[in-house]
């Protein structure tokens, strides 16, 4: 079993040539299913990449999740209802964080959600670091900067109620579970320039509030491995926390996709 793993392809911004010479690319690899961490596109192109993504990868599975940028332009209603619809009409186009805990081989399953960088790291509401989400996404627009924080925390805080609803059973019937989100549930893992990310920016640039479950739950978990794949910060970081967690954020230009990595799952 091989897992191809995809983050951050912001294919909006790519060019015919460059979005074709990456497909060429993904049926050219040998891989039995895809995974991919977020920011495929911006809201209103998303369902048109995400169907050429499914028919490139086709017949294997493409479990996904979304990140920030998917929902540039518009609301977070509307996208995640065309993205019901894309997967209705795709039959191998799997959004994740639903419930699902999908089998991968004997030993292996995946989870996901998408998560969203919680405000609660670094400076918090002190950090002077914009965010283009609130001018980008309609459920941002307008609020006062407090109420924009404290809608970042409840997203953040509703992936980690996610996890602490599916992955004690996902570990207890699995010995390596996988993880898909989209923003660094650990700020050991948020990186900025190739370099750890400071505290103005750690803000948005992390899930703590997921990271505090999952690293809740995995202690557990004695004997059990937790791989976590995740995107946003554009820059690469393989990181261990505690004795069986593992997080790989995907590290890649906006506009030139590329592919993460190929996981060999024995």
């Amino acid at each position: 079993m091989k897992l191809l793993w995809l983050t951050d392809l912001h294919l909006d911004r790519t060019d015919e040539k460059r979005r074709e010479s990456f497909f060429r690319m993904l049926r050219g690899k040998s891989a039995d299913a895809v995974v991919i961490t977020g920011d495929i596109s911006d809201a209103r192109l998303l369902p048109g990449h995400l169907r050429e993504l499914g028919q490139v990868c086709s017949p294997r599975p493409v479990y996904f999740v979304l990140g920030n940028h998917d929902f540039y332009g518009s609301s977070f209603d509307d996208v995640d209802q065309s993205v019901v619809s894309v997967c209705k009409e795709q039959a191998n186009l799997r959004h994740l964080g639903q419930g699902e805990i999908i089998r991968l081989g004997s030993h292996d399953a995946l989870i996901g959600h998408r998560g969203w960088a919680d405000g609660r790291a670094g400076w918090g509401m002190r950090s002077f670091t914009s965010n283009p989400d609130y001018n980008s996404i309609r459920d941002f627009r307008g609020r006062s900067r407090s109420s924009s924080f404290g809608l970042m925390e409840k997203l953040g805080r509703t992936s980690g109620n996610y996890f602490r609803e599916v992955l004690p059973y996902a570990l207890s019937c699995y010995s390596r579970v996988w993880l898909a989100t989209h923003v660094p549930p650990f700020t050991w893992a948020a990186f900025y320039d190739g370099k750890p990310c400071d505290w103005q920016r750690q803000p948005f640039f992390s899930n703590i509030s997921a990271g505090g479950v999952i690293r809740a739950i995995a202690r557990n978990y004695h004997g059990r491995h937790l791989t976590v794949l995740c995107g946003h910060t554009h820059s690469p970081a393989a990181i261990k926390v505690g004795g069986n967690i593992e997080v790989f954020a995907g590290g890649v230009s906006p506009g030139a996709p590329d592919i993460q990595r190929i996981f060999s799952l024995n």
